[in-house]
């Protein structure tokens, strides 16, 4: 007994070494958040139209909010099947719903920092050191958003662990394919293969492998993936001579998204403030060697792509969120003092999501399945006065109904809002007021039922979900 409590954390079954302890409570944060981590989200329902849009009707643009690619990935016709395969496979099994969504990119999260704890094995971090970097990288915010969202960055983020356990193995080829094939997932990917070949090189050096050997193999890896990318996107040439990129430039933000993840939300703030300082001490011979370690130059490379592509979306920080921690701990943490700082990522992050959990549980409860259902049943009740079935209905609304009705459905908005949309629904859903309650009034882009009632239309059913007074319209000239 003694001896079992005076061993190091290495010598014990990995059901008890702490960094699997640290998994642990970050997959009951993960499980306990679903719905309730900002659940009236846009992105929701409009990443699952693309996927539900692919593996149901073969249909590879945005019917959902019909914007065209570059504009918002325009569906999957130039990105994202990978992650719609994924999302396809199973949501048509277990039914289009934010939970089961949710849940897959949960699962997908938590085997990321699963694989990224046997990365650290491998590359010498401790069992303490790497109990503190899944606390911190796991509950920070972008790893948390990403296991809650049905956006694709889930895939990406998946992709980047299982690349670098791979490296940690010395398997030069399949990590430069996995990494190199995140860029199918979204445009943005593009920094994950990137930030692998870095990996690759510094890890060579390390270990006195000759290098043109190494090169090679990461050029028949990244030939791999791109050869994988061009038998999904065969028209792929012909997608991008076609689109508007002259619209697509109008948002570049200066920076990209790492700049934006720090200033666009005060919040971030601190952690600046605390990378600065890291910076600033491993200017201290002692640590000058972490400027030329691969977490710091991944951080550095990923940067700058970011800067260069200039894309200002928030969820893309997952993606150097990895080795911005990596980097953070290798200059403050210590083997004595590693419980204070594990201590100091539970309460810097924990109090956060447990007033989410009260926030979204109690003042702002997202639909539930059976609301979902609920809907759903009145759309087909509403479709049935036109002579049409469910499957034959079309039908416009606010985008947290699309759950109820997956197909042929169009989100509303104040964009698409014509009267031409409008009198072409069989049925519309429409909410009295704006469901997401997050948005300052001037940035809602919902339409509520006010407008729906400048065309001729009769209201069929009104209900009340979750809260929510909600109608369903049936345009005049449908009867």
């Amino acid at each position: 007994m003694t001896d079992s409590l005076n061993a190091s954390p290495e010598a014990l079954p990995w059901y008890r070494r702490p960094e699997y302890l640290a998994l642990l409570l970050v997959g009951v944060v993960y499980v306990a958040l679903i719905g309730r981590y900002r659940a009236y989200d846009l992105d929701d329902p409009w990443f699952l139209s693309f996927s539900h849009g692919y593996w149901v009707h073969g249909v590879q643009t945005d019917t959902f909010m019909r914007m065209a690619f570059p504009g918002g990935m325009g569906g999957v016709v130039a990105f994202g099947k990978l992650a719609a395969f994924v999302q396809g496979a199973i949501l048509s099994v277990t039914g289009w719903t934010l939970a089961a969504g949710t849940l897959i990119s949960v699962v997908f999260v938590f085997a990321a920092l699963w694989l990224l704890i046997r990365a650290c094995e491998r590359f010498g971090y401790s069992s303490h050191f790497t109990a503190c970097y899944v606390l911190l990288v796991g509950l920070t915010e972008p790893f948390v958003f990403a296991s809650q969202k049905t956006r694709y960055e889930f895939l990406p983020l998946f992709l980047l662990a299982l690349a670098l356990w791979l490296v940690s193995r010395q398997s030069v080829l399949p990590a430069m394919f996995v990494g190199a094939l995140a860029a199918e997932v979204e445009p943005t990917g593009v920094v994950v293969g990137c930030a692998i070949f870095v990996v690759i090189v510094v890890q060579n050096r390390k270990l006195g492998l000759p290098l043109g050997k190494t090169l090679l193999r990461v050029a028949i890896g990244a030939v791999a993936a791109l050869a994988i990318y061009l038998l999904l996107h065969s028209d792929i040439v012909a997608t991008l001579h076609a689109a508007n990129w002259k619209a697509a430039s109008a948002g570049r933000f200066p920076g990209g998204f790492v700049t934006l993840y720090y200033l666009k939300y005060k919040r971030h703030l601190p952690e600046l403030l605390v990378l600065l300082v890291a910076v600033a001490a491993s200017f201290a011979r002692a640590r000058r060697g972490l400027f030329v370690d691969w977490p710091f130059l991944c951080v550095v490379t990923i940067a700058v792509i970011s800067a260069l592509l200039g894309w200002g979306n928030v969820p893309y920080f997952c993606f150097i969120s990895p080795f911005v921690c990596l980097f953070l701990l290798q200059v403050f943490f210590s083997e004595k003092n590693w419980k204070w700082v594990a201590a100091a990522a539970l309460l810097y992050t924990l109090p956060a999501y447990a007033y989410r959990f009260y926030y979204w549980d109690v003042r702002h409860p997202g639909f539930t399945e059976s609301d979902e259902r609920e809907l759903a049943a009145a759309i087909v009740r509403a479709a049935a006065l036109s002579g049409k079935t469910s499957a034959q209905a079309s039908v416009v609304g606010s985008f947290e109904a699309w759950y109820a009705h997956p197909d042929h459905f169009a989100n509303l908005d104040k964009r698409t809002a014509t009267d031409s949309l409008l009198g072409s629904a069989d049925v519309i859903v429409c909410p009295e007021k704006a469901l997401d309650p997050v948005l300052a009034p001037k940035d809602v882009d919902e339409v509520t039922c006010s407008t729906v009632r400048r065309i001729p239309s009769r209201v069929v059913e009104a209900l009340n979900v979750r809260g929510h007074e909600m109608e369903i319209v049936v345009p005049e000239h449908e009867r």
